[in-house]
This record gives structure tokens, C-alpha cells and sequence, in this order.
């Protein structure tokens, strides 16, 4: 079961949503340049190692320095510049994962995207703001220069197993971006994340999912929260959008949809896992969540991994 696998909710988030970051490339530059990247709707991260640009998207701008990133939501086009007078490059044309622009490196930067599988948008990057900057004060900016400095040395010589390691720096790049939105609670939507970072409500949170069969009551939850029932239920709808127990059924479903797609319990063992006594009843709850019966979920999620990719 996912809480057997993943105790801690984040972890258990990106499990959900596939959460796959891909180192993009880096760039080499000197002198006056400025590159525009597209909306793509994925998350985006922009982390600097050596020298400063500056950034703007959606209406927010700043300046981007040595062992600093930005994690921008993909609704927006990204400029990062040197020179406001210079007219961006469509970063698409970079068809080389290494650019350089001029000749010496007084610029080094790195690029991630993040992917996620179908349905995962909705838990993490629609969870988020649409720009962060995590800034050499951040308490993520230690972390993040230690990730900058060996992202450095694994993209700059192929070693032995260099491959595997940038594919788990990405990850971890993307784990400290996380960290770093969780540590400003007040600028997230409602929704998940929040709920997580909420200082409050987050013990409840905790607890729901690490037993999300537990047949849990408001004043069990409240008590957690060190809060009256009316109080706790009251945040807890401000920062997740939903009352507990919707969160609470909406988070069995999207536990029950990815055992469904990625093991091999049946329909009448995941619904006791997810805390249903009728399998009846979890199937009705699993149709109203996705218009699907769990079986004809799995079963068109095989197909759709079977087709041949265009």
C-alpha cells in the first residue's frame, strides 16, 4: 500500500502524480543574451551556478544570482536575460542539450522540467503559485548550492554512471523546489500542498495520510490540530478547498486509481485498503471520482500503455 511505501505525504504526491524532473540542458553564455521559453503547462526550474540574469514571467520579475533558482508553473512564458535591450531567443531552437552563447563562461545555468502523469497536474502543479524564487537567504539555498555544485561536475564529464546520477540530482532538484514552496505556505493555493505546509492543520493531515482506512472522526482529527472541532473544520476547508472528509475520500480515490494502474490487488482487497467495507460502495465512490468502475480504469490504462507512441 502507498503508506507502507511512502510514509511521508510529499513523498506520497509525486508517487501519485508520476512526478518525473528532466534535466533540460545548460547553458555557457557571456556577454549580452536573453532566451524566452514558451507556456508549456509543465513545471519549469531555472537554477544558476555561476554569474546572474535577470527573470520575468506572468507579471513577475527579479534577479536571478549565483546558487539561486526559479521554479516557474508553465502557464506563462520565462524570459531570463543578461541585457534588457536584447530581443529574447525561442530557447526551442536550442537543439543541443549543452548551449553555449560567446566563449567564455562567465554564465553557467541549468534547466529542468517536470512531467507528471495523467491526472497529476491536479495534485502538483496546479497545487503550486505561478513563480518561485528561491533566493540565497531561502533555508533551501544551502541545499540547493550543494545539488548546483555536483550538477556541475556530472554535466560537465561523462563518468561512470553519470546518466543515472543526473537523472537522481533532477529529482532532487525538484524535492528542494518543493521544500522551498512548502516553506511559504502562504503563497500556495489551496489544495494539497498547503494543507501540508499548514503548521496547524498539517499533524491531521499527517495522520490521514499515513491511515487513510482509518474511519476517522472530526473531533480525532481536531484533537490532533490542538483545535476545536468547528475551528479545525473551518481551516481546513481555507487551506484545502474541501471539508476534511472530501479531501479524505478524494485522497482514497487517487490512491485507489494508481493501485489500480501500477499493482495487482483486486477491486474487493483495494477497496478495504482504502477503508470501504463495501466493495459496492468504494466502486460507486470510484465512479463518481474518475466516471469510470475501477476495472474499466485499469483496464483502459493498459490499453492506453499498450498503443505504440506516434
Amino acid at each position: 500500500m502507498l503508506a507502507a511505501r511512502h510514509p511521508d505525504p510529499l513523498s506520497q504526491v509525486l508517487t501519485l502524480a508520476g512526478a518525473r524532473c528532466r534535466l533540460t540542458g545548460k547553458l555557457s553564455a557571456s556577454g549580452q543574451w536573453a532566451l524566452r521559453f514558451p507556456a508549456r503547462g509543465r513545471l519549469k526550474i531555472i537554477a544558476v551556478r555561476r554569474g546572474s540574469c535577470t527573470f520575468a514571467s506572468g507579471g513577475q520579475s527579479g534577479e536571478l544570482r549565483s546558487g539561486e533558482a526559479i521554479a516557474v508553473s508553465g502557464d506563462c512564458p520565462l524570459v531570463v536575460r543578461t541585457h534588457a535591450d536584447v530581443p529574447p531567443i525561442d530557447a526551442e531552437t536550442m537543439t543541443v542539450p549543452d548551449h553555449r552563447i560567446g566563449t567564455a563562461d562567465e554564465f553557467f545555468g541549468v534547466g529542468g522540467e517536470v512531467t507528471v502523469e495523467p491526472g497529476g497536474e491536479a495534485l502538483l502543479v496546479q497545487a503550486l503559485p505561478p513563480l518561485l524564487h528561491i533566493s540565497a537567504a531561502h533555508p533551501q539555498a544551502s541545499a540547493l548550492g550543494w545539488l548546483l555544485r555536483e550538477l556541475d561536475t556530472e554535466m560537465s564529464c561523462d563518468r561512470p554512471g553519470y546518466s543515472f546520477t543526473r537523472d537522481q540530482l533532477a529529482q532532487l532538484l525538484l524535492v528542494q523546489v518543493l521544500r522551498a514552496y512548502l516553506a511559504q505556505p502562504n503563497a500556495l493555493p489551496a489544495g494539497t500542498l498547503r494543507v501540508l505546509a499548514d503548521v496547524r492543520v498539517a499533524p491531521a493531515a499527517q495522520a490521514l495520510h499515513e491511515n487513510p482506512a482509518h474511519a476517522w472522526r472530526l473531533d480525532e482529527l481536531a484533537r490532533l490540530a490542538a483545535m476545536s472541532r468547528t475551528g479545525f473544520a473551518a481551516r481546513f476547508r481555507a487551506i484545502a478547498g474541501v471539508p476534511p472528509f472530501a479531501y479524505l475520500t478524494e485522497w482514497r480515490m487517487r490512491i485507489a486509481a494508481y493501485e489500480l494502474t501500477h499493482h495487482d490487488a483486486t477491486v474487493g482487497e483495494l477497496s478495504a485498503q482504502v477503508g470501504y467495507t463495501s466493495e459496492s460502495a468504494f466502486i460507486t465512490a470510484f465512479k463518481r471520482a474518475f466516471g469510470a468502475t475501477p476495472l474499466q480504469h485499469r483496464h483502459h490504462h493498459h490499453l492506453h500503455r499498450a498503443e505504440p507512441s506516434a
